[in-house]
């Protein structure tokens, strides 16, 4: 497995080879219920959502590729058994239910949303790193839920992939700040506000 050293991403970036990665920012983990619970805390300490909401804006205007993945639960689907069970035993990310919509002011409709995805990891049965390619995609930066989970999982197996990937340290939580941190020291980080500096 390739595991980064921590550095804080400082070069320029270059918006037709860029994607911003938004994992999981569904409503189970912004609204309410046991996962909310889970990352509340930091979510809201660390005004993740604020943070999302201007790097997204800042984004969309100027015309960096967006993809959402977000981890939809259908017991109609043939690798449902396969989804995380945590996620199945309390009928979270459900299909058809608020718990699977995304959070709002995050999702609009010109991003790209991954499909097929029935893992921790983004990529695992979805359509995730075809996209990428597609769209000439070589660097992407990480947002979402939870750091020590999806985030890192999906990270790590992208840049086994070759993609360079960066996580945006304050657009990302889980369930207590030292373990957070602890997730940052394996990757590439960057803030929201570094970011949109460098999206020209």
């Amino acid at each position: 497995m390739t595991v980064l050293t921590q550095t804080a991403f400082s070069q320029n970036i270059q918006k037709d080879n860029t994607a911003i990665l938004l994992i999981e920012f569904q409503k189970t983990w912004t609204e309410k219920g046991l996962f909310r619970k889970i990352i509340k805390s930091e979510y809201e300490k660390r005004n993740i959502l604020s943070n999302t909401e201007n790097l997204l804006l800042k984004a969309r205007k100027e015309g960096v590729t967006l993809i959402q993945a977000p981890l939809i639960l259908d017991k109609k689907d043939k690798n449902y058994k396969k989804t995380p069970f945590p996620a199945r035993l309390l009928r979270r990310f459900t299909k058809g239910t608020w718990k699977a919509e995304f959070t709002d002011g995050i999702y609009e409709q010109t991003d790209l949303v991954i499909e097929g995805r029935y893992g921790f990891d983004a990529t695992e049965g979805s359509n995730l790193e075809k996209i990428l390619r597609e769209n000439n995609i070589e660097t992407v930066f990480v947002a979402g839920f939870t750091t020590d989970h999806c985030v890192k999982e999906t990270m790590n197996s992208l840049i086994e992939k070759g993609f360079e990937c960066i996580m945006i340290s304050d657009c990302t939580a889980t369930k207590n700040n030292k373990l957070q941190k602890k997730i940052e020291n394996e990757f590439s980080i960057i803030t929201s506000k570094n970011l949109i500096e460098k999206i020209q």
